[in-house]
């Protein structure tokens, strides 16, 4: 039996994509077999995800209710950490980029250093629709976004460090419309929406900080929720974390722009010199981040 089959008969033979397209009935005698890639959309069960998902929707319900002049509802989360001296965000398919940003990649990927990495920590505030009373939807996906930007190796992101850039959110111009009420005053009511890492869940030091805000803010309520664990991937700050790593596709945050303060094993020689050199690295990120925007809302990052 020598013969051979085209690819085309090939693939008409497999489970077309959509059979109701003209592609699709060109498919005729098929196989269970499927063009397909491995998605990354398997998630654990957990005891406390029903739980945990009805809390959420019920705290959606009570903003719904009272409404954007009322709620301040924020979505928190750390991105993966941006490296320093190779590539920050795989390159996969050709793009339009700035030429400010002009993209240069080594011939190898070796890590520059320990801990040659920064840590973005992302506050995504979420516009609430009017009357829309007493339905989910009335919390968007959509409002402004601030990035606090810290070294890996010099800093952590921790419960204090996230209620210090709470209050910044709180401060800023760009957040002005969804977090100051008419009289001036923050909103009375703070929603955020966490990630169940140590640094976030709505524990121990979390709460301590809370309670400093609920005080020093005078607010009416203040509700810090987490969802499942395992389930992080439904927080709505996620929606935020695709541009944000696309933006970054084949970028190189130089970690020598001061001069190399690393000898020839990749160890510490200088360290106010790396101070300098982290320093412009995460200027040169918050810049790129900083011209953004994402569903016509600004992006401040610093």
């Amino acid at each position: 039996m020598n013969f051979s089959i085209s690819r085309t008969s090939s693939y008409r033979r497999l489970i077309p994509r959509n059979s109701a397209t003209v592609e699709g009935k060109r498919h005729i005698n098929t196989v269970p077999v499927k063009l397909c890639r491995a998605q990354a959309d398997r998630y654990r069960d957990h005891q406390d995800q029903h739980f945990c998902r009805a809390t959420i929707n019920a705290l959606e319900v009570v903003a719904s209710i009272l409404g954007p002049e009322q709620v301040i509802f924020i979505s928190q989360d750390d991105k993966a950490k941006v490296p320093i001296g190779k590539t920050a965000a795989k390159l996969q398919a050709p793009l339009l980029m700035h030429i400010k940003y002009k993209v240069r990649l080594d011939d190898h990927d070796f890590v520059v250093g320990e801990r040659r990495q920064l840590t973005p920590s992302v506050y995504a505030a979420m516009t609430i629709k009017k009357d829309c009373m007493g339905k989910r939807e009335a919390v968007s996906y959509s409002g402004p976004t601030f990035i606090a930007i810290r070294s890996g190796k010099h800093s952590s992101s921790t419960a204090s460090t996230h209620a210090k850039d709470l209050k910044d959110v709180l401060g800023m111009e760009e957040f002005r419309a969804l977090t100051v009420s008419q009289d001036g005053k923050p909103k009375p009511v703070v929603m955020i929406s966490v990630d169940g890492g140590p640094d976030e869940n709505p524990r121990y030091k979390v709460i301590a900080h809370a309670i400093s805000h609920f005080l020093d803010l005078d607010l009416d309520g203040l509700f810090v929720f987490t969802n499942a664990p395992g389930r992080s991937a439904y927080n709505r700050v996620e929606r935020r974390m695709a541009p944000l790593s696309r933006e970054l596709s084949g970028v190189v945050l130089p970690y020598d722009f001061y001069g190399s303060h690393l000898d020839n094993r990749g160890a510490t020689v200088d360290k106010n010199l790396e101070l300098q050199n982290f320093s412009h690295a995460g200027t040169t990120l918050a810049d790129i981040w900083s011209a953004m925007t994402i569903d016509g809302f600004p992006v401040t990052a610093r």
